[in-house]
């Protein structure tokens, strides 16, 4: 057997154990976790998970993302009124979530970037404790790594099957979180420029990319037209904080709405924004209902089986938040510096999409939670910081 430390057998070895790690660490969370259900948005995914389970589908008022439920229902199989259960099938899928991180920062910026990155993945607090959590940001974060993969492989190999599986990862990802769309023309720029031949093949993969993920989209579109009569968005739960009114929507749609929105009111749509956007990058939750005991009582009111006690101490839960993103997103913005200089092309990705995610939710709501699906990419560069920051720490420590 090979010592080399980047054959084959020695990457596979590396792999099994950063993946060992993130089980670990992600099966005794949700073991933890338990059967209890924490937050409100959890019972609506287990009531809808059971009512798939049962055939009656989903109901004509149910207003949550589509996947996540569907997903459950697969996961529970004969046990679908077991929450942990949920939760550390959960945790297992999300676990191998540290060897796709591998295998994309591996392709992309060499073996000890790919190491520290899936070790990051591995252990980062926040990703942990999601895994456990019956939301669907784990999942979709795992989507997301996925989809970049595919994509990268798309431009390296010339392939419309991966520019296909691409588009149709893309649509998935939407159906988990709806503002991935604002991902897509990303995506799809990005390919249609940095594919390898003519125009024509170039503009072929872009519009591969776009159709797939329409296609998969379809289904849910034509369902919600058919209830609402009229083209709906994937969710429409977080429609109401939108800054437009209810009858605007009703009356323009969404986009045609905040597209007005920013025609009119440029300044107050920007201010708004702006603010949301530091809420989305904030290193501790400063905007969890649960933390406020008046809205804890008035959830479990309406809810039994939701808890009056926090799940965690509040100052412990911020110190280990602020530290653990605190220290990554230094490492990140030092690793992006590095990757602009030596990977510009897969820089751009990372950060436009990183950025569009971002700003999408900041057409909305900023908070903590709703950054986990591009945290593996943010790792991305802060594996690349930290790998460098070990080769400095080496190369001092070399007498000349």
């Amino acid at each position: 057997m090979s010592d080399n430390p980047s054959s084959p057998s020695a990457t596979a070895r590396t792999v099994i154990a950063l993946v060992a790690i993130a089980l670990v660490l992600r099966i005794v969370t949700a073991l933890v976790l338990g059967n209890e259900l924490y937050f409100a948005d959890e019972a609506t995914y287990v009531d809808a998970a059971r009512r798939l389970s049962s055939g009656e589908g989903f109901a004509a008022q149910y207003s949550n993302v589509p996947a996540y439920p569907a997903l459950l229902t697969m996961l529970s199989a004969s046990v679908a009124t077991s929450v942990v259960w949920l939760r550390v099938a959960q945790a297992v899928v999300t676990a191998f979530g540290a060897g796709l991180t591998f295998t994309l920062a591996q392709r992309l910026f060499g073996r000890t970037a790919a190491i520290a990155t899936a070790g990051i993945y591995a252990l980062d607090p926040l990703l942990v404790v999601a895994a456990g959590l019956l939301y669907p940001e784990a999942i979709a974060a795992t989507l997301m790594v996925a989809m970049v993969l595919a994509a990268c492989e798309a431009v390296r190999r010339n392939s419309i099957a991966a520019s296909t599986l691409t588009g149709a990862l893309l649509g998935l990802l939407a159906l988990f979180r709806p503002v991935a769309l604002a991902v897509v023309p990303v995506v799809v720029l990005w390919i249609a420029l940095n594919i390898g031949g003519r125009s024509s093949r170039r503009g072929l993969h872009g519009s591969v990319v776009a159709l797939v993920c329409l296609l998969v989209l379809a289904p849910w579109t034509y369902r919600n037209y058919l209830i609402h009569g009229r083209l709906m968005p994937v969710s429409t739960a977080g429609t109401a904080i939108a800054p437009v009114t209810h009858g605007e929507i009703e009356r323009r749609g969404l986009t045609a709405s905040l597209l007005l929105k920013a025609w009119r009111e440029p300044g107050v749509l920007a201010t708004r924004m702006t603010r949301e956007f530091g809420h989305f990058w904030e290193l501790a939750p400063e905007r969890l209902m649960t933390d406020d005991s008046v809205r804890r009582q008035a959830l479990h009111n309406r809810d039994r089986r939701l808890p009056t006690q926090p799940m965690f101490d509040r100052s412990l839960r911020d110190l280990v938040s602020a530290a653990s993103f605190g220290v990554e997103l230094i490492l990140a913005l030092a690793g992006l510096v590095l990757l602009w200089r030596a990977h510009r092309r897969e820089a751009v990705l990372l950060a436009s999409i990183v950025l569009a995610y971002a700003v999408g939710y900041a057409l909305f709501l900023g908070k903590l939670r709703y950054r986990i699906p591009i945290l593996p990419l943010v790792f991305l560069c802060a594996g690349v910081g930290a790998s460098a920051l070990v080769a400095l720490v080496r190369r001092a420590r070399t007498p000349p």
